[in-house]
């Protein structure tokens, strides 16, 4: 029996030993149940990313797609193999480089002293739902030109989504009939502003006016493309910043640095995303055989990168272990790396500056309720469901 199992208690509690071991006994190890191999370095994992003519996204990319064998059915973004992928992604750019992201600040710190005042007056605040969920939600909103008041709801169905049950592998029925009501509004959406016109300048009004390639839009392919940047823009933000809530609490030096220096900031952001990677794992499908490590990865197998191993990797990260935001990596695979890099990876750090800015700024010495906080157990994320602070 294999020392590792995605889907075991251990590995959920703590994987940091497990992924050492991995590292360092079995780089590419297969597991044949799921027909899949599990990649744990830093630098395999990079360098695969970087170079996937080997490998293959559209069977999906997810433990849900890969592990769980539910095929994607729709062919959103993350699915696609160059050349299609080119396009598509050329498509959305405009809306998440660095100059258009900045545009967005003004309304980013708006919505985070909101979020911050809100706490301020309860005395306290979930650093999942009330500050990071509550931010990229409506920014997410914004940006794709969704209706502000709906933003709570969409909230609830991605997480509702990736909720994960004790004996149940991959997505349960209720997280599946939460990904089915989110589609159904996005395609309720796309006919409404087809008919009554969109919010100008937002990805909404682009998918409604330029076709993609040849063709149009119609209102099945916008709800998936806009189901794909949701998700995206809400899944992973709140496990970060409420994990640099949480290593700056347990390091009150290095909060007091950031506090003294707000420059410092996008440093410890920086070390979060590295430290608690919050996805754990994606991964393609082998296209042709690959070696690696005397191993022979072979064409139609699972091949998954163990992101959150990789981000503790002492390869490539002196004393990996340890919470420094001094380190200043400059490598790091928590927005992916290569042609499936996170498209949102410039508003994410955005949000996570502007909000520690304010939260600091209001409260310096924040108290994490460590011990009313739920963590999430699932194969596929780590981190906080939630996370009570004081203020």
């Amino acid at each position: 029996m294999s020392f590792y199992d995605p889907f075991s208690e251990t590995t959920w509690e703590d994987p940091f030993p497990v992924y050492r071991r991995l590292r360092d006994e079995a780089p590419a190890h297969y597991l044949e149940e799921y027909d899949c191999w599990f990649l744990s370095r830093f630098e395999d994992v990079w360098a695969l990313e970087q170079d996937q003519r080997a490998l293959t996204s559209k069977f999906g990319t997810t433990s849900t797609h890969l592990l769980t064998k539910q095929t994607p059915t729709s062919p959103n973004l993350s699915c696609l193999d160059p050349p299609d992928h080119n396009p598509v992604r050329a498509y959305f750019n405009p809306f998440f480089k660095p100059g258009a992201v900045g545009q967005l600040e003004a309304r980013v710190r708006e919505l985070a002293v909101q979020a911050v005042e809100g706490a301020r007056e309860r005395g306290g605040a979930d650093a999942v739902a009330d500050l990071g969920g509550w931010l990229s939600v409506r920014v997410v909103c914004a940006l794709l030109g969704l209706p502000l008041e709906d933003a709570d709801q969409i909230l609830t169905w991605v997480n509702t989504y990736f909720d994960r049950e004790d004996g149940t592998r991959g997505s349960t029925p209720r997280g599946v009939e939460a990904a089915k009501e989110l589609a159904i509004y996005l395609y309720r959406k796309s006919g409404e502003a087809r008919a009554k016109g969109a919010p100008p300048g937002s990805v909404l009004a682009k998918l409604q006016s330029a076709p993609l390639g040849d063709e149009p839009v119609d209102d099945m392919g916008v709800a998936v493309h806009l189901n794909m940047l949701v998700i995206g823009g809400t899944e992973t933000f709140p496990k970060v910043f409420s994990a640099a809530l949480h290593r700056l609490w347990q390091n009150p030096e290095q909060r007091a640095t950031c506090v003294r220096n707000p420059e410092r900031i996008p440093e410890a952001f920086h070390e979060s995303l590295r430290y608690d990677m919050p996805t754990q794992m994606l991964g393609r499908t082998v296209a042709r055989d690959i070696e690696i490590h005397g191993q022979t990865l072979r064409a139609g197998s699972g091949v998954m990168f163990l992101w959150g191993s990789a981000n503790r990797d002492e390869r490539e990260f002196p004393d990996p272990d340890t919470f420094d935001i001094s380190r200043r990596a400059p490598r790091i695979l928590s927005f992916g790396h290569g042609q499936h890099m996170c498209l949102g990876a410039h508003v994410a750090r955005l949000e996570g500056r502007i909000l520690l800015e304010e939260l600091l700024r209001a409260f310096p010495e924040y108290e994490v309720e460590e011990t009313k906080a739920v963590r999430l157990r699932s194969e596929f994320f780590r981190g906080f469901a939630r996370l009570p602070i004081r203020v």
